[in-house]
Parts: structure tokens; sequence; C-alpha cells
């Protein structure tokens, strides 16, 4: 019986525990000592080499460990874009690394940073080293690298165990087939990963409550098919296919010639193509290589096989591989959401038709509830963080209610692991169910008001808030004062964006003020936006698309999304102004119709996205009267909205109209409000950088509110002048003074002399 030795990386943990990775199978174990880590991995490995189980062979022999030390270049990343750490970070880098005499090369594995590589020369090991470190951590944010340290100095030890007997499948690989894993590497993932590779995830790679689904998978992978497993975002389908993929693995092992497994994505397969047809021959050098292999190709990414390569889906990737496909030299697995399916299904029938489709439904409630128990016995075992019942019970409960765009477990999961990690880095050792509800206050930006139903809902704060925005509009305040209390009494359609609303008025009088009142209302929790997140409020001009065919900049033209479709996909929870909606082209309105109606807009592509957690918010000029309904002697507000909302119905058509929830008039703007504006912005001076930094107050008189007031309205632009006033003649006079000596901690006075703004020193 020959005798196998293992390398070991081993770890101590704590006082009375020892962690062991055994390098080059799948197995991990935790014990009090070394010595009975070793004796546990061989007891292991021989109970599955007597089942008559797959032992995979050590792939190194002599192992050795070896530290190097990388400088890398770590990223802050913000909204703006990614601003590098300054300096280097020097990084610690614990490798295992042996030669194969049989087989003529050398391998290293990387266990902390779950890589390993193959090499031919040992004056390439440092080379390849700092190569495969950088790669994986040249550009991650402090946080995200910190994952990758080193918990505490490793040693290593060997597994010995004799095996029973060698299957036939594990004679010698001939040279040309390892010079085709070779290549074949470097665009695709060897499955199933190793333990090296695998290593302690926040995600664990378990297909949790699935356990059905993925012995139909494994069987169906190991029969020798190919196979498209279909589920909408969220349902598992990455995790369930790579969990079926190691029992694939497994089944096959016996067999003379057993498969290979293999991961990647369209973009990376084809990536070197540098000019044109060069892809095709990279398509033909994968065949050939997967053919040789036995191999199955697992394309994470299944529909972009019908985008990548030509300009059509008749001239891209998949139709090429179509041939390949059906004689049986390519054998893939996918995954697709049932719209992305049947938008492939229009585009090229063929190619889906060499599939077997298996459905993957969302979990009910019940084992969606297990998997979080589970997930969260992980966290308690594998990282020592404790996610309270509570919490687990809160944060179930708040994504059912507020995350419709994905489905359970896939949510949840996400959701607190994100979780697990912000603990980890903050050193804490549980998640609470406050925790839980600001952290689903920093994702949604939702406030704690909205929640936490033990939390009452104040009218006075509300008035207060829009009414320190809006000003002269009581009207329009009492409507959006009804819009939150219905939201906040959960009475709001679910199956609609949480309101739909059209604010009709003059120009300058507010409507955008108010848009973004509402934007801060709802989602002003948020915390600063992170890289691909924006502001609550996005808003579009609809004067851009006056004609039929820029709709595409809307939807997307298949190759890329649109503007609306790509911010909402990327933060769902946001205020979508669209203004000045009466100038678009009404296909536009016909686009719209569904997203007011069942908050979804289906793009070219066949994806769905969800306007469910959105308010879609429309201004329109419409009704507007010339001359005297504008300025300080408008017309009565009830007549003005009457003319407005009549001249509203007869511009839209009735299906439009009928699923829009309110138009909220504008009214014009009275003397009053305007120097309430006038007030408003003139505090906001008060608070500019140049002046806080040496503290410095200003006061300014009634002349001076009253000449701004003046100054900054127009009869056909409203209020929406006030800021040029503003900076005309109050900050052009304040920095004239400032030129002068001015003490630190002074108070200003801004006064009206002649006919000027004037600032002076107030008396003590």
């Amino acid at each position: 019986m020959p005798k196998l030795t293992y390398p070991l990386l081993c770890w101590q943990l704590d006082e009375a525990s020892v962690f062991g990775m055994l390098l080059g199978t799948d197995l991990q174990a935790v014990e009090k000592s070394a010595k009975r880590l070793k004796t546990a991995l061989a007891e292991t490995l021989q109970r599955e080499s007597e089942r008559g189980h797959w032992v995979p062979e050590p792939e190194i022999a002599e192992p050795r460990l070896r530290f190097a030390t990388v400088n890398i270049n770590l990223a802050h990343a913000t909204a703006k874009g990614s601003f590098p750490v300054p300096g280097v970070t020097p990084f610690t880098v614990a490798a295992v690394h042996g030669d194969n005499a049989e087989d003529g090369y050398s391998k290293c594995y990387l266990p902390y940073l779950e890589e390993s590589f193959f090499y031919y020369d040992d004056e390439q090991l440092p080379v390849l080293i700092e190569h495969y470190t950088r790669d994986r951590l040249d550009g991650l944010d402090p946080e995200s690298a910190k994952r990758y340290l080193m918990a505490g100095k490793p040693w290593l030890e060997e597994v010995e165990f004799r095996e029973k007997e060698a299957p036939a499948s594990r004679g010698h690989v001939p040279r040309h087939l390892r010079e085709a894993q070779e290549q074949l590497s470097t665009v695709a993932d060897r499955l199933p990963e190793s333990g090296a590779r695998r290593g302690l995830h926040v995600f664990p790679e378990a297909a949790w409550e699935q356990g059905a689904l993925v012995d139909t998978l494994a069987a169906r992978i190991a029969a020798g098919g190919n196979v498209l497993l279909v589920g909408e975002t969220g349902v598992g389908k990455s995790v369930a296919i790579a969990e079926a993929i190691r029992k694939a693995n497994r089944l096959t092992q016996s067999r003379e010639l057993p498969p290979t497994y293999w991961r990647s994505h369209a973009e990376r397969l084809i990536g070197r193509a540098k000019y044109l047809g060069e892809w095709q021959a990279l398509c033909d050098q994968l065949i050939d290589w997967m053919d040789s292999l036995n191999g199955v190709l697992w394309v994470t990414d299944f529909p972009n096989l019908l985008q990548a390569g030509g300009d059509s889906p008749d001239d891209s990737m998949a139709a090429y591989l179509l041939p390949a496909i059906k004689r049986g030299a390519l054998r893939l697995v996918g995954e697709a959401r049932p719209a992305e399916l049947e938008a492939a299904r229009r585009l090229l029938p063929g190619f889906v038709e060499c599939f077997e489709p298996v459905a993957m439904p969302e979990m009910d409630a019940g084992r969606s509830r297990r998997v979080l128990d589970l997930f969260a016995a992980h966290a308690k075992q594998a990282f020592g963080v404790d996610i309270e019942r509570p919490a687990l019970e809160t944060g179930h409960r708040l994504l059912h209610r507020y995350m419709r765009y994905e489905c359970f477990p896939g949510k949840a999961v996400k959701f607190f692991g994100d979780g697990v990690r912000r603990a980890l880095a903050e050193e804490r050792g549980e998640i609470t169910e406050v925790e839980t509800i600001a952290a689903f206050a920093r994702v949604t930006g939702l406030p704690e008001l909205f929640l936490r139903d033990d939390l009452p809902l104040r009218e006075g704060e509300v008035e207060a808030h829009f009414g320190a925005r809006i000003q002269g509009q009581p009207a329009a305040l009492a409507q959006l004062k009804e819009v939150v209390c219905t939201f906040k009494a959960g009475l709001n359609d679910p199956a609609k964006p949480i309101a739909t609303l059209l604010f009709a008025g003059p120009t300058g009088v507010g409507k955008t003020a108010a848009a973004k009142a509402l934007a801060d209302f709802f989602f002003g929790a948020a915390a600063t936006p992170g890289p691909g997140e924006a502001e609550g409020l996005f808003r579009i001009d609809m004067s851009e698309f006056q004609y039929a065919f820029q709709v595409t900049r809307l939807i997307g033209d298949g190759a890329q999304p649109g503007k609306l479709i790509e911010h909402v996909r990327r933060r769902p929870f946001t205020v979508v102004l669209l203004d000045e909606i009466e100038k678009a082209d009404p296909s536009v309105f016909d686009l719209l119709l569904t997203v007011l109606d069942e908050g979804r807009l289906r793009d070219s592509r066949g994806r769905v996205t969800d306007f469910r957690s959105t308010l879609i918010v429309m201004t329109t000029n419409l009704g507007v009267r010339q001359g005297g309904s504008l300025g300080f002697g408008a017309a009565g507000p009830e007549d003005a909205a009457a003319d407005a909302l009549h001249e509203i119905r007869r511009f839209f058509r009735p299906e439009f109209f009928n699923r829009i929830d309110r138009v909220v008039p504008f009214a014009p703007l009275s003397r009053e409000a305007i120097a309430s504006i006038a007030r408003a912005e003139l505090a906001a001076l008060g608070k500019r950088e140049g002046l806080r930094r040496r503290g410095l107050s200003l006061s300014f008189s009634d002349e001076v509110v009253d000449f701004v007031a003046a100054a900054g309205f127009s009869p056909k632009y409203g209020a929406r002048p006030l800021q040029r006033a503003v900076e005309r003649h109050v900050a052009s006079a304040l920095a004239k003074a400032l030129f002068a000596p001015v003490r630190d901690g002074q108070r200003l006075e801004v006064v009206l002399v002649e006919g000027a703004v004037a600032v002076r020193a107030a008396e003590d």
C-alpha cells in the first residue's frame, strides 16, 4: 500500500485551539493540538479511501514554508473615484511550495490569499509570489485587505496515510494534457477549489436548504449534458452550481477519464483578442483544450455569450461555439434569470435548445429563516461574531418589506455578511438589533422613523422639514405630508413605486426644491455614497428625449444600460425626478406606463429593473398662465390649479394620467414667500467656509432682504435668479469688506446704503 504525505499548514487560534488546512484537498479542521489535528485528518483520509471515495494525491513532495513581504498599493474608494493610500503597505505572505518529481513541475500555495500556481524554476518563485499577491490585493481598500492578513504565524506539518488501493484513473498525466491545463488556467479557474483557495469566507460556499436541487444538478452534470440553472437574482444559483460541481467531481472520479471542471466568463475567455477575428481563434483554442481534457465549463454570465464577439447574436460568441456544443466537443453549465433566458431564446433559439434548463425558485419564508440561522451559526463558529436572534428577525422583516429587488436567501446572506465584516473591522463580537436597523438605514437611506414601528410619526416635524425648504406652497406641503403618512402606515401599494407625483406650476416656485426635500426626508439617512452610488435624488431633463430614437439613452441599446436603468439598478432607493415631462416624446410615456403601474421596467436585454422602492416625481409647466399668473399679482390658487389640471388632462392620454397618484399644484409665489426664500439664501451665505474659518457672523437688515428679493425675482423665472442676486450684490460686497482689516470672530452687518449693499463691523 503506497504512503501518501500531504502538507498541513497550521496556526494557533487561541491557547486551546489549532487550525489546520490540508493543502491540495478540501479538508480543514480545528483541534486542541497539532498532533491531534494530524491524527484527525489522517483518519478522515483513511476513512474516505476505505469507502471507495476518491482522495486526491499530494501534488508536491518535501513541502517548504517561506515568507515574503510585498509592498501593496491600497486605495480608498468613494463616489468620486478611487484615491490611493499614501505610500505603500508592506504585506507578509506565507507560501508553501515543493516539487512534483514525477511530472516535472513545482507548485506553490498561497493559503491566506486563496491562490495557487505552478512554476518550473525556483528563481521564478519570488517574482510569481509578488505577482499573485499584487494581483489579489492591489487597489483594495484597507478594510477588504485586512481579511487576508495572517491570523498568527503559521508553521508546516505533514499528514501521512497509507492508501488502500489506487484507482486506475490516477495514472501518469500525459504532457500534452498538462500543457492544456496550464493554458486553460490562464482564462478559467479549475474546480472544485482546493482548501487553499476556498479559505475562510464570510460567505460560506454551502447551498443550504438546496440538497435536492444540488443532487439533481450534480447528476445531470455528471451525465454529460449542458445544464442551465434558471432563477431570479439572489436565489443562490452560483452557490448551488459550485456545490453541484463538487459533488459531480466526486461522482465521476472513478471513471477512466474523469471530467475536469472549470469556471470563467465570456469577456475573460476572449479578453486577449487584440484585432478583428482573433476572438474566433481563441474560441477554437478553448474548444481544443476542453475537448482534450474532457472539460466542463461553467460560464457565470451566460447571457453575455450572446453579446460578446460580433455585432449581433448571429455573429456572437454563442453562435460560434454552437457547432462544438452540438457535437459534444464543448460542454457548458450556465446560470440565468428567467427574463434573460427568454431574451436569449428570442435572439438565438438554436443555442438555448442545447441546454437542459433547471428551475430554481425563491425560498419561502421558513427555509430562508433556516438559512439565516445556519449563517449565524457559521459566523459564530468561524469568526466569533454572534448575530442576536432579534437582529435576525428584524433584518428578515426589513429585507422582505423593502428590498424587493433581490430574492431570499441571497439578499439576507449578503446583508448580514456585510454586518459580519463590519463587526470584524470594528472588533465587535456581536450584531444587535439596533445595529441591524442602523446598517439597513445606511444601505437604503430610509430613516429609522420608517424602519421602526415603535417610533411615532410627528406631523409637526414633517411640516417643519418641508416648510423650511418649500416657501409659500401650503397646498403642496399638505400633499407631501400625506405621502409620508401613507408610507409610514404601510398603506402604499407594494406593487407600485412608493408614490407617483406630478408637480404642476410655474418655473421657479419650488418644484425641484420639493423633490429634493422628499429625497432628503425619505433617503437622507444614507451614509456617504460609495463606488457606484449616487445621491438620493436622480434628475433627468426630459427635454433631452424629444425624439423616439433617444429612448435608448434611458433604457439602453443592448450593449450598455441606459442612464435611468443604470442608476435605479445601482441605487433602488431614490427619488427619480423627470423634469419638464411634457417635452418628452410620446414613446417615453409608453415606456413609463409599466413603471407607474407595476414598478418594473424591462430593458432591451430582458432584464427587469425594479422601481418599487423609488418615488417618481414629474414636473410640468402645463396650464401656466402667461403674464398675470406669474409674479406677485397672481390669480387665485384655486383657479390656477383648476386650469393646470384641465390642461394636464388634455395633454396626457387617460391611461398615463390615471397612473399618477397625485397632481401636486404649485402656486405663484407671494411677496412673503419671496422674502422668506431671500432670507434662507442669505442665511446660507453666512455658513460658507471663508466666514466659518474666521468665526465671522452676519446680520442682514430688512432693507437688504427686500432688495435681494426684488432683484432676484423675475416674472418669467420666479425665484430662480435669487442665488445670482445674492452672489452679485451680497457675496461680492462681503468679499471686498474682508480685504479690509477684520477681526476674527467679529459680527458684520449687511445694510443698504444709497441703493447698494454695504458691509460694516457691528457695534459691540
